[in-house]
């Protein structure tokens, strides 16, 4: 089957390892002949086998919204010189209208919570925008979670026959490392580590973090050194942010950054941490889960439904918007052994019951490609 994935709008946080993942093993897999769009982030990260296994390779710059439809004409002609039997869009939506048979991915969570989140009129528009083209295209679509496809189903007055649910995973990078370094990179000692991984984003409520820690920090029962261990890069205006909100609150002390983290360096990172914490409002799902329960780090999670669903009794939960709540869950995780060691235990079961491995994820993705290729 010759295929033309397209990746050219994902560009940071976790859909770059999704991508990354899908786009390793399809250059890997015989069956196909692989026709490749990426933007330069994921050029940056894929492996020089795979490039060198992608018949077609194409390198699109990382463009503005105002951009992506000049850019999907880019894409649509890709198409037309190769005339792929399949098209796949890792994330969508796609800004161009494939004539192939298309499946494509979906994560953005925020659309589905516009009342429970406040958007703001210009992030209404967005949605409104998005949601049409998504249904202009008129493609399968691939959710990771039955939540989301009930309500995206809903949301776009699509047939919950045209969405399908495979479970996010860790990628096999993320599994080669844990494997390779848990023996060797042990977490800190006299401080307690917790380590909040990606991107930012709003939604990801990262000022309520920083907010906690003024509680943290009046507490009486705090017994061991904190420090929160962002992944944004240092010279931004968003890690500036959080930065001079700390320091506003004289908590700058507890938070520090590694900066940008390529997608190899990520199992390291959680194999040197305490816990790993995600205070999002909403996620479409989210990779952190998985490897927080493959890495035997306890897990500390917002208490909403995207979480529950996933997590179960595998993670300590909190209000993510009570700053209050997120620092009485910190202290109680880091006075507490015994529960660390039952999270991580109840992780691994999770991790079995709820989440593919990665090479299950890519079959089933296989399997769900060549189905709607028949059809």
């Amino acid at each position: 089957m010759k295929i033309l994935i397209d990746s050219s709008i994902v560009s940071k946080g976790g859909g770059v390892q999704v991508a990354l993942s899908i786009i390793e093993n399809i250059a890997a897999d015989k069956d196909f002949e692989v026709v490749c769009v990426v933007n330069t982030e994921i050029d940056k990260q894929l492996s020089l086998s795979a490039r060198n296994n992608i018949k077609h390779y194409y390198i699109e710059n990382i463009e503005p919204i105002y951009k992506k439809f000049s850019q999907g004409k880019r894409i649509s002609l890709i198409e037309q010189k190769h005339n792929p039997d399949f098209v796949f869009v890792v994330f969508g939506p796609a800004y161009w209208k494939p004539k192939a048979t298309t499946l494509q991915g979906f994560a953005l969570g925020k659309m589905l919570y516009e009342k429970e989140l406040n958007v703001d009129v210009k992030e209404k528009i967005l949605n409104f925008i998005k949601k049409k083209i998504f249904q202009w295209t008129h493609s399968y679509l691939l959710v990771e979670t039955e939540l989301v496809k009930t309500k995206l189903a809903n949301y776009l007055g699509y047939s919950q026959e045209k969405i399908f649910v495979i479970g996010n995973s860790y990628s096999p990078n993320f599994k080669k490392n844990v494997l390779a370094n848990e023996e060797l990179i042990t977490k800190q000692k006299n401080t307690f580590q917790i380590l909040v991984p990606g991107s930012y984003y709003p939604h990801k409520n990262l000022e309520q973090i920083i907010l906690s820690l003024v509680e943290i920090k009046m507490s009486s029962i705090l017994k061991n050194k904190i420090k929160i261990l962002f992944t944004i890069s240092e010279s931004s205006p968003d890690w500036q942010n959080l930065l001079n909100l700390a320091k506003q609150h004289q908590v700058d002390e507890f938070i520090a950054t590694v900066g940008f983290v390529p997608n190899s360096r990520f199992a390291e990172l959680y194999l040197q941490s305490n816990a790993i914490i995600c205070a999002s409002l909403v996620e479409s799902s989210t990779a952190v889960f998985p490897e927080a329960f493959l890495a035997n780090r306890p897990l500390l999670v917002s208490d909403r439904p995207f979480a529950t669903e996933l997590c179960e009794d595998a993670a300590l939960y909190f209000d993510p918007l009570d700053e209050k709540s997120i620092a009485n869950a910190i202290l109680e995780l880091t006075g507490n052994e015994k529960l660390q060691q039952l999270l991580v235990e109840n992780g691994k079961k999770v991790l079995l019951k709820n989440y593919p491995s990665a090479e299950q994820k890519w079959n089933l993705q296989k399997k769900l490609i060549t189905h709607l290729y028949s059809k």
